[in-house]
This record gives structure tokens, sequence and C-alpha cells, in this order.
């Protein structure tokens, strides 16, 4: 997002609060009327019964809602990203990327560019940790190599041939004198 924005969503809120705050004054007074020649408010009769109404106060009350709720919803999450751009080589697939909270998988060996937050006065460095099957491997993103915005990683190869396929323990049946009552024992 372009800091320039900014100032407008404050100018934009503003205004939307100052609407919201005058149709509410102009309900409460009933100083605008529908009808101009009896400079009454417009009664609606409906099956219920019958509604006073100052139309153009409340449309003013609602419509303010748009500029003071909008810049809430584009402001949203902005947080100003940082690029970690690096290239893994691998013979299994696929390469799952892990940095902060951002993740890339490759499913062939390629460059990546991942965004992250980037919070200013930041004096740790990121972790990207790569893994691959079994295979896991880590790089650190050293803040003091930002470049225009980006962190530029080295390559990595990793390789999961010299690795055992992790099988994990069985896990054993619950105890008897742990098993609920009315549930079958074991013989």
């Amino acid at each position: 997002m372009d800091p320039r924005v900014i100032p407008l969503y404050y100018i934009s809120s503003i205004a939307g609060l100052i609407m919201v705050a005058g149709g509410i004054l102009l309900i409460y007074k009933q100083k605008i009327y529908v009808d101009r020649e009896s400079k009454q408010v417009t009664e609606v009769e409906t099956p219920i019964g019958k509604f006073r109404t100052n139309l153009p106060a409340l449309v003013l009350f609602v419509l303010g809602f748009v500029p003071l709720i909008y810049p809430i919803v584009q402001a949203r999450g902005y947080v100003e990203q940082l690029q970690i751009v690096g290239e893994v080589e691998a013979d299994s697939f696929p390469v799952n990327i892990y940095a902060v909270a951002q993740l890339d998988s490759l499913q062939k060996s390629r460059t990546f560019n991942i965004s992250v937050p980037y919070l200013k006065g930041r004096t740790q460095d990121y972790i990207v940790l790569y893994v691959a099957g079994n295979s896991l491997g880590e790089q650190l993103a050293s803040v003091s190599q930002i470049k225009d915005g980006e962190i530029r990683l080295s390559k990595i190869e990793i390789s999961t041939g010299s690795l055992e396929t992790y099988v994990p323990n069985p896990i054993p049946p619950i105890p008897d004198e742990f098993k609920p009552p009315g549930e079958e024992k074991q013989p």
C-alpha cells in the first residue's frame, strides 16, 4: 500500500464520522423535512401503524458509514512486506518453505520468492526452513542483507537419498485400569 494514501483514509474517516454525527443530530432535532410545503415530517402508514420519518437525515446517517468504514477495510492487515528470494535444488518433492508466517511449496527445483511481514526496528534475523520429505534444511535470512526490500539467499541443495524413512513407534493399547467402565478388557 502506498503511504501517500493513508492521509486520504484519515480524511475519509473524519468525513464519514461527521456525516454520521450530523445525521444523528438532524434526526434528533428533526430539521430536514421531506415535505417542503408543510414543513412537516413525513408520515408513513403501514399495516402495523403510522410511522413518522425524516428520510433525508436517515440517508445521511447511513451513507456516513461508507466513508467511515471504507478506510478501515482497506487498511486491514496492512504491513510492509519484505521479499526473501532463494533457489532450491532437491531430489524429493514437494519442498515446503517456511519463513515467519508464509509458506511456499515447490513441485520442482526452481527459484522461490516469499513475502514476509517486515517490522521496522526488527533486530532478529528470519530463519527459512525447507522441508522435502524427511529432509530438513535451513538458512538464515539476515536483516543486515536487506537491499531494495529484498533478502537474497544462496542456493541450497536438499538430498533425501542418504536418509532412512521415519517410521513412528507403535502406540501401545490403553491398560485395563485406565479404560472407562463398560469398555471391553484386554484378554
